[in-house]
């Protein structure tokens, strides 16, 4: 097999590892069912997110612009440590394991002072597969189908705004790795690849032979939160099918990096986590 096949491949299978790690993870994360009420289930509480990720990119691109590196890493690796937090807690209050909020966060820690010190792929793939999983869950407990058909087809339109049109996610996505920064899932395509040492930044790989292929978090993390939103207003089989229909998409999103141009992710795996539920809404309503 190719390095560049594989690195897809590892893509493929890193996306479907998360998501199916959520569903397994389902019943530990109860604790936050319902946990935004009634914002849970109104439509614009997905807006107000869209536009809280839009201030923030912003905000980002600014520090990044005045060359303030150490408060760009300190907004990033703060955020993620949060996340893991957030993302671990559950786990361990599951299984009435004492003191879980201080071991969550002693791991939270433990795990982000890890990246800061060995800013490579594996340890960047292993929190990005804990802040997407959990944060996943967390969503995907909180908002009711609707809110979350709404937040996937909002963050779809914006990320091809995003990457297409005013391009920035371009580069936030070159600050990312030029700064060694925790955002994005990277799968080396050649022998010895290390992310600590990489040099190239998105725009300039797209015009020669790939070292690896990137993911961001969000690529993950959103077509998630309907996965698990779709489990649990449904049935498990429910989820499964919008995890499918992710997949599925993600063969002609490959294609599509394939020709050596950044692409923006949701657009084509939100059509396909969407283009699951229906097909099962289908299936479900034919019986």
């Amino acid at each position: 097999m190719k390095p560049e096949v594989k690195a897809q491949f590892n893509m493929m299978l890193l996306f479907a590892l998360a998501n199916l790690l959520a569903l397994t993870l389902l019943p530990a994360y109860q604790i936050y069912r319902n946990g935004m009420g009634e914002a849970g289930k109104n439509p614009w509480t997905a807006i107000y997110y869209l536009i809280y990720i839009i201030l923030i990119t912003l905000l980002i691109l600014l520090i990044a612009k005045w060359g303030k590196a150490k408060l760009l890493k300190g907004i990033f690796y703060f955020a993620i440590a949060w996340s893991m937090w957030y993302a671990l807690f559950p786990i361990f209050y599951y299984f009435s394991i004492p003191f879980s909020d201080l071991i969550s966060l002693a791991l939270a820690i433990i795990l982000t002072l890890w990246m800061l010190k060995n800013p490579e792929w594996y340890v960047m793939n292993t929190v990005g597969i804990l802040v997407t999983v959990g944060v996943s869950l967390i969503l995907g407990l909180s908002f009711s189908i609707i809110p979350a058909v709404v937040l996937l087809s909002a963050f779809a339109i914006y990320d091809a705004i995003a990457v297409h049109m005013t391009k920035h996610m371009v580069a936030l996505a070159d600050n990312v790795i030029q700064h060694k920064l925790p955002a994005m899932f990277i799968l080396p395509a050649k022998k010895g690849y290390s992310f600590k040492n990489a040099k190239g930044v998105i725009s300039e790989t797209a015009k020669r032979e790939r070292a690896a292929y990137y993911m961001g978090f969000g690529d993950v993390l959103i077509p998630g939160v309907l996965v698990i939103s779709a489990a649990n207003n449904f049935q498990l089989l429910a989820g499964v099918f919008v995890l499918i229909g992710s997949l599925f998409s993600m063969l002609f999103l490959i294609a599509m990096v394939n020709k050596g141009k950044p692409q923006p992710g949701l657009p084509y795996l939100n059509a396909g986590a969407l283009a699951g539920l229906i097909f099962y809404l289908a299936l479900h309503l034919l019986r």
